[in-house]
Order: C-alpha cells, then sequence, then structure tokens
C-alpha cells in the first residue's frame, strides 16, 4: 500500500543528500525506512539496564576486533 506524505521541501532535499551519500542513492522510501529502523535500534538500546548495555558494548567491541575475511579454501580462478 502507498500513502502520500506531505514534507517541506528542505527536508525532501536532506532525504536526498542522506539516500544518495549513505545508502547509494536508493529511493526516498526507501532511506526513511532505513532511518526508522536506525532509530528503533537505538531507542532500544537506550533502554537497555546499564549491565545489559555494557554487555551489548564489550560484544560490538570485540566483533569489530574479530577478522571477517572469509574464505572456503577454493581457488577461484
Amino acid at each position: 500500500m502507498r500513502t502520500n506524505v506531505r514534507i517541506d521541501s528542505a527536508t525532501r532535499e536532506r532525504l536526498a543528500r542522506i539516500a544518495e551519500r549513505d545508502y547509494g542513492g536508493v529511493s526516498l522510501d526507501e532511506t526513511v525506512a532505513r532511518l526508522a529502523f536506525e532509530h528503533e535500534s537505538f531507542a532500544a538500546l537506550a533502554r537497555l539496564p546499564g549491565e545489559e548495555l555494557r554487555e551489548y558494548r564489550d560484544e560490538q567491541h570485540a566483533l569489530a576486533e574479530t577478522d571477517v575475511a572469509v574464505s572456503d579454501g577454493h581457488d577461484s580462478g
């Protein structure tokens, strides 16, 4: 289902810049969906109790330190 949303032209241009710069030129609809998801994710993190938030941050830090290069051991050439 589609609907129309009235937004100021300056806001539309900001969305277009975000779509191009940060999301590889996806549609404005996809941009709004991603921004809503990001907002909901940050809001959920903000609701975590202190210890759970520390555990989450520790886990994210450990994942960031992990080498993510994966190989199946087969030569592709």
